[in-house]
């Protein structure tokens, strides 16, 4: 297991993850670009579905990841909370994210972070 100060700390350097939101039959996982902001996933979205379920402040998944195939190795970091609209005079807020997609993105979102919890994959893992 990683620590939840070490999760954070790779919150804080990631830059893109997937965010799992409940879906009709199966999750419903997109790609996002995001920023760590105190306690808080923050991503920009155009009007679609998740922006739709930060509406109804929706219960969601956040995971970061990295991996090598060569060694075997690898990490990630998994959080639970629940989605919501961003204030978006909050400047502290707003000035972390950029979309990379060329798409409209004019909505801020935020994910709370209620529960984050890491695993690390090593040499020896296993055996």
């Amino acid at each position: 297991e990683i620590p939840t100060d070490a999760c954070m700390r790779l919150l804080r350097e990631g830059a893109v993850g997937l965010l799992a939101l409940i879906g009709s039959d199966a999750p419903d996982v997109r790609p996002v670009n995001f920023a760590l902001h105190r306690r808080h996933i923050v991503m920009r979205t155009g009007r679609g579905r998740i922006f739709d379920g930060a509406c109804h402040e929706e219960a969601a998944s956040f995971v970061i990841s990295e991996s090598d195939r060569l060694e075997h190795t690898g990490w990630s970091v998994v959080v639970t909370g629940r989605l919501s609209i961003c204030d978006p005079s909050d400047s502290a807020i707003l000035s972390r994210v950029r979309p990379w997609a060329r798409a409209d993105k004019r909505e801020w979102i935020l994910l709370s972070i209620e529960s984050v919890t890491g695993r690390r994959i090593s040499i020896g893992a296993g055996h």
